[in-house]
C-alpha cells in the first residue's frame, strides 16, 4: 500500500489491484457478520471508495478469483450398454471362464485346478 499526502493534509492510501481484490473477497466471506461501515473502518478504507471497488468488480475491473462457471447438462439418451467383448469363452458345465485377452495355457490350467478344488 502506497501512502501519499493530499493538499488538505489528508493521508491517501493507494492500494494495488491485488490488495483491492483481497479486501473485496474478505468482505464477501464476512458480509453476514459485519456491516460495510465496520469493515471499512477496520481496514482504513472510506466506504465510498469501497462501494466504487464493488461497482468496478461488477463491471469486470476486479475479477473474482476461483468462481464456478454455470454449466447446463443435457440428459443423453443411452442405448443398451455395450456388451463386453471376449477374446475367448470356456464353458465346462456350470463353469464359464471369459478371457478378455490372450493368456498362457498354464493360467487356464491353474483356474481349472482352483475350480476342481
Amino acid at each position: 500500500m502506497e501512502h501519499r499526502n493530499s493538499k488538505a493534509g489528508r493521508k491517501i492510501n493507494f492500494r494495488s489491484k491485488h490488495e483491492i481484490i483481497k479486501l473485496l473477497e474478505e468482505y464477501e466471506i464476512t458480509r453476514n457478520t459485519i456491516s460495510v461501515a465496520a469493515f471499512c473502518k477496520s481496514h482504513g478504507v472510506p466506504s465510498g471508495t469501497f462501494y466504487t471497488w464493488q461497482k468496478h468488480r461488477r463491471q469486470g475491473k476486479y475479477p473474482a478469483q476461483g468462481k464456478f462457471i454455470e454449466l447446463s447438462v443435457e440428459e443423453s439418451i443411452l442405448s443398451s450398454p455395450p456388451s463386453p467383448t471376449f477374446f475367448a469363452s470356456l464353458c465346462l458345465g456350470a463353469l464359464t471362464i471369459n478371457l478378455h485377452q490372450q493368456v498362457e495355457a498354464d493360467y487356464i490350467g491353474s483356474l481349472l485346478n482352483k475350480y476342481k478344488g
